[in-house]
């Protein structure tokens, strides 16, 4: 079966616990907005990231509170801070690299925190009913507009989400893609087969 799926281009972000949260800003975590994903939203506190060769600053905490601490970065920022974070699916952290935060001038290390997020695809639990596939499935999306290609992405289910295609804002901007763009979606057993046939 092939669906669509809008795009939602994910910037880099930062997602803590709340020992780290409170530590650093020395207060609850404030919500300034919800996003599309149900149950979580943009946070009204910002950090700089910090590494070995750059800073970017006035990065967006993502709320609620993790179990984890976690930076979500892109390519290019990675090579802007002289990081060289694994692509990996969000909390999966064995293999993530140290990265340093910093809030009003104070620097924290957080050891295995960053990352470049694998491509997903969130999904509640009647969308995997409706188009027949199952969390952690990897799929086939396909782009065809004023730039055509091919990525991958693994379906990423919870009750509360929305149908999106989550990819960061590099790929985004390689393939020209915008928010809310719908793209086709196919199983890699429907993908092999047509290349077969």
């Amino acid at each position: 079966m092939q669906f669509k799926v809008p795009v939602g281009i994910s910037n880099h972000h930062v997602h803590l616990t709340k020992e780290v949260y409170e530590e650093l800003f020395g207060k609850a975590i404030e919500k300034e907005k919800d996003i599309l994903q149900g149950g979580e939203y943009a946070s009204t506190s910002f950090v700089n990231l910090i590494g070995p060769h750059g800073k970017i600053e006035h990065v967006r905490v993502m709320g609620p509170y993790r179990k984890y601490n976690q930076v979500e970065i892109s390519s290019s920022d990675a090579f802007l801070l002289g990081v060289n974070p694994p692509v990996c699916s969000s909390g999966v952290l064995n293999e993530a690299v140290d990265i340093s935060i910093e809030v009003n001038g104070i620097q924290k290390k957080l050891e295995k925190a960053c990352i470049l997020a694998e491509n997903h695809i969130h999904m509640n639990l009647e969308d995997l009913k409706k188009y027949n596939v199952k969390n952690g499935e990897r799929v086939k999306v396909s782009i065809r507009g004023k730039r055509w290609g091919d990525l991958y992405a693994h379906i990423k289910s919870s009750e509360n989400y929305v149908l999106e295609f989550h990819i960061d804002r590099d790929e985004a901007n390689a393939f020209l893609l915008h928010n809310g763009e719908e793209l086709t979606v196919q199983t890699l057993n429907e993908a092999k087969y047509e290349m077969e046939n």
